[in-house]
């Protein structure tokens, strides 16, 4: 019975850290959705901003279907991202994770010191049966953490490594690359704009 309790304390805290792992993960999605969205429209307002003030700037005359085609794209891309945030609740389910977490390693703390402790095979069991139904309602009443959770919480070195990567490029790229292409378009829209302004006055 006492490696009943053991395979329970083990289940439960492998169980703690993929829920932790998801609550990072989701913090992580969370708080990149809300910058791309942020430098979304940041850069969709100052793009339109130059269409209008620099109507007549060679820059904006020459590339006006494109600079036109960018900020619909931009506006799609910012809708899409609202949606997402607005649909999958990414702070309230970190939330959930972590406060499951949190109720199971209460629960862990609880029996771990009665698990080396001397006593009757019916105390043993009864210890058993009461933990593993408190731990069963803890799983039924809260979320379900992904299998990448489980995989980058429980594994080491560079399997650890590889989940990581994966997890990265799986749910976290699109955001890096949305980000760096609307900063590019930005960039270049601006410093176009700029010395064809320069350009224009010294001529």
């Amino acid at each position: 019975m006492k490696s009943q309790l053991e395979n329970l304390y083990r289940r439960a805290g492998i169980t703690k850290e993929s829920c932790f792992q998801a609550n990072r993960r989701l913090e992580r999605h969370n708080t990149l959705s809300l910058w791309s969205l942020t430098i979304l429209a940041f850069s969709l307002i100052v793009i339109s901003l130059l269409t209008q003030l620099y109507a007549h700037n060679s820059f904006i005359v020459e590339y006006s279907r494109f600079l036109g085609f960018s900020i619909t794209s931009i506006s799609i891309f910012a809708m899409v991202i609202a949606v997402v945030v607005q649909k999958s609740n990414f702070s309230l389910k970190a939330d959930k994770f972590r406060r499951q977490a949190m109720e199971i390693n209460e629960l862990r703390l609880s029996f771990k010191h009665l698990i080396d402790k001397e006593d009757d095979l019916a105390s043993k069991q009864d210890l058993y049966e009461c933990n593993s139904s408190k731990y069963s309602q803890i799983l039924n009443r809260n979320l379900v953490h992904d299998q990448i959770d489980y995989y980058v919480s429980s594994s080491e070195g560079v399997e650890h490594k590889y989940y990581s990567i994966k997890l990265f490029i799986t749910e976290f790229l699109g955001y890096i690359l949305t980000m760096l292409i609307a900063i590019s378009l930005l960039s270049w829209a601006c410093f176009q704009t700029y010395s064809a302004t320069i350009t224009a006055i010294g001529s």
